[in-house]
C-alpha cells in the first residue's frame, strides 16, 4: 500500500507494505507514472480474471475463425492458431489460477480443451476434404488422357 505525502506543492510516494494479489501492470499512456497495480479483493480479482480470460478466448475464436474460413493451407496459419491457444492456456495456468474460484477454472480449462481439440478436427477434416478433392481431380485428368489416345484409326 502506498500513501502520498505532501510537503509544500511537491509530493513523494512512500511504501508503506507490500500486498500479495494479482499484480496488473497498466498498458495505457495516460498513466506513464503507475508502473504496477495489485489487487487484493477476492471479488475484484475474481471478476478482472473473467474478464482477462473471456478476452483470450475471443482473440482464439478470431483467429482460428478466419484460419478456418480463408483458403490459406499454410503452416504459418496452424501455428498462429495453436500458439494462440497455448498462450492462453499458460496465462490461465500461471497468472489467473489463483484469482479465479475453482468452479471458473475448470470451466475455462474445459473450453479451452474444447477449443483444441474442435480446431485440430476441423483442420485435419479440411485437410482430408482438400486432399480428396485433388485426386479426384488427378483422376480426372488422367481418364481424359486416355480417352483422347485410345480411339484413333
Amino acid at each position: 500500500m502506498y500513501y502520498l505525502k505532501r510537503k509544500m506543492k511537491k509530493g513523494f510516494v512512500k511504501n508503506v507494505f507490500n500486498f500479495e494479489g494479482l499484480e496488473i501492470k497498466p498498458k495505457s499512456k495516460r498513466h506513464e507514472n503507475i508502473k504496477k497495480v495489485t489487487i487484493i479483493d477476492k471479488k475484484l480479482k475474481n471478476n478482472y480474471s473473467i474478464k482477462q480470460m473471456d478476452k483470450h478466448l475471443k482473440k482464439i475464436y478470431d483467429k482460428i475463425f478466419a484460419f478456418l474460413t480463408s483458403d490459406d493451407d499454410s503452416e504459418n496459419g496452424i501455428k498462429i492458431c495453436l500458439g494462440e491457444i497455448e498462450k492462453c492456456k499458460s496465462a490461465l495456468f500461471n497468472k489467473y489460477k489463483e484469482a479465479l474460484q475453482n468452479k471458473k477454472y475448470k470451466e475455462y480449462l474445459a473450453k479451452i480443451a474444447l477449443i483444441e481439440t474442435e480446431f485440430r478436427d476441423k483442420y485435419y477434416e479440411r485437410e482430408y476434404y482438400a486432399n480428396i478433392i485433388k485426386n479426384m481431380y488427378k483422376d480426372l485428368g488422367t481418364m481424359e488422357e486416355e480417352e483422347i489416345k485410345g480411339k484413333s484409326r
